[in-house]
């Protein structure tokens, strides 16, 4: 009786470690997940996911102009997964300074949530079908000064996750002439 016991216990716990990704994190990756020097971690780093850690450039993109960011607009972030592969696609990203702190504040778009008390956005369900998730990202106050966008990107649990980022410098000239006021 103790050994059957022992197999059902050990059957169990084999198939809770190998499903772990879609049973704890169904609805988007765990904090912290970036792969940023602040995170220290990545998905793979993790182990939710198992496969090899590979960078891309490009899968965080902006509206943002080519001149930097204005303190306190509001700009639209787009976070695209171009994992091959099968399985559902997910993705957490984050703004942040080199030491880990978030810059700006992010609002979830659709299809996505925050975590880590608005610290990341990721994915608010698991999909096949959705892999570009876009979401609103008001820049810091004036004096910030640079902010990186840092990513990790996955599929399933054995796929590779893929870390991007995006380095953004703050506008410290709108460019903007004031009106002269008029004659009266």
């Amino acid at each position: 009786m103790k050994k059957r016991n022992l197999l059902l216990v050990s059957t169990a716990v084999g198939w809770f470690l190998l499903s772990s990704f879609s049973v704890l994190f169904p609805g988007g990756a765990p904090v912290a997940v970036t792969g940023s020097t602040g995170d220290g971690a990545s998905c793979a780093s993790t182990n939710c996911h198992r496969g090899a850690v590979n960078t891309a450039s490009g899968w965080i993109t902006s509206n943002i102009p080519v001149g930097g960011y204005i303190p306190g607009q509001t700009y639209q972030i787009t976070a695209t997964n171009s994992v091959t592969g099968s399985g559902n696609y997910g993705f957490e990203v984050s703004p942040q300074n080199t030491v880990g702190a978030l810059l700006g504040t992010l609002t979830a778009g659709t299809n996505s949530k925050l975590v880590g008390t608005g610290k990341y956005v990721t994915q608010s369900t698991s999909s096949t079908s959705v892999r570009v998730w876009t979401f609103p990202w008001r820049a810091p106050v004036a004096g910030t000064g640079n902010v990186t966008f840092y990513g990790a990107f996955a599929r399933n649990t054995t796929d590779p996750t893929t870390l991007s980022n995006l380095s953004l410098a703050e506008q410290t000239s709108t460019g903007i002439i004031e009106p002269t006021p008029s004659a009266k």
